[in-house]
């Protein structure tokens, strides 16, 4: 596992705020503990602007990973500034599965629940 501060000095663009990036991803992964399970950086390409995470714990074999990495994991980094796309290690969805579901979640508003609550999350923790 990389941190984000590891991954900066990997990248030569620093475009990416690292710790936002690794506040986010430590509120998500505490959010999906309530399931056993956890996210955490694989890597970050700072110059393309990919944020690379897997799942750990009991999300790796769970079949809903798709949702929730489509509904709460991507539009949460993909809020960060710099961050162009989100890649989870281990997700084998199609690029039309993927757009399917992101265009069935639209009329939820998904994506802005999901940065308010990462905003209210990093909020709590200071």
């Amino acid at each position: 596992m990389m941190d984000a501060r590891q991954a900066r000095c990997h990248s030569p663009g620093k475009r990416i705020d690292p710790t936002l990036l690794a506040e986010t991803i430590a509120s998500l992964s505490r959010l999906i503990r309530a399931h056993a399970g956890g996210l955490e950086l694989v890597a970050l390409d700072d110059g393309a602007g990919i944020v690379t995470v897997r799942f750990t714990g009991m999300c790796v074999g769970c079949e809903l990973r798709a949702v929730t990495a489509e509904g709460s994991v991507r539009p949460a980094l993909l809020a960060i500034a710099g961050v162009k796309e989100v890649r989870v290690a281990g997700l084998r969805i199609s690029d039309e599965a993927q757009a399917r579901m992101a265009r069935d979640f639209a009329p939820y508003a998904l994506e802005r629940r999901a940065v308010r609550l990462m905003q209210h999350a990093r909020e709590v923790q200071r």
